[in-house]
């Protein structure tokens, strides 16, 4: 039987590499042009203006909105919403929702892309690590025979 605290640890261990391999799905870069394109994955700022004019849809506080463009102009951006970040620390997730901004109520603008060259080495080193955390561990090979030995012949 395996000790609690070697599960614990390699459960935090998987728990850990999840949150990495997550982290390094995605890339984040300038937009190519000052109004995004249909499907464009951004993330971006939100004003001092923007908090005050946008606290009704988004909440008070808003420090970040992360969303897909649904259609933009030079003066407002349609995001369907992902995600907004608060000055207290909290995330929100959203589910998609359509929400108009002024223009001037966002800065800072990048555009979020999956990376699937960040991803698969992210997969790899993953991988590796659960496996070896598990051969070191005794989850995998090695590890301690218990099995009796047969009983001697009569």
């Amino acid at each position: 039987m395996q000790n609690p605290d070697m599960r614990r640890a390699v459960a935090n261990l998987n728990i850990l590499g999840v949150v990495w391999l997550v982290a390094a799905c995605y890339m984040q870069g300038p937009l190519p042009s000052a109004i995004p394109a249909p499907e464009t994955r951004i993330v971006a700022e939100v004003t001092d203006t923007g908090v005050l004019a946008m606290s009704n849809a988004i909440g008070s506080g808003a420090t970040e909105v992360e969303g897909i463009v649904a259609g933009a102009d030079a003066t407002s951006w349609d995001l369907r919403m992902l995600r907004v970040e608060f000055r207290n620390g909290q995330s929100v997730a959203w589910n998609r929702e359509v929400v108009r901004f002024p223009r001037s109520a966002l800065s800072q603008a990048t555009e979020r892309r999956f990376s699937n060259k960040r991803s698969w080495i992210m997969a790899g080193l993953l991988t590796s690590t659960a496996f070896l955390a598990a051969h070191f561990l005794g989850f995998i090979g090695g590890g301690d025979n218990t099995d009796k030995p047969p009983p001697p012949p009569n």
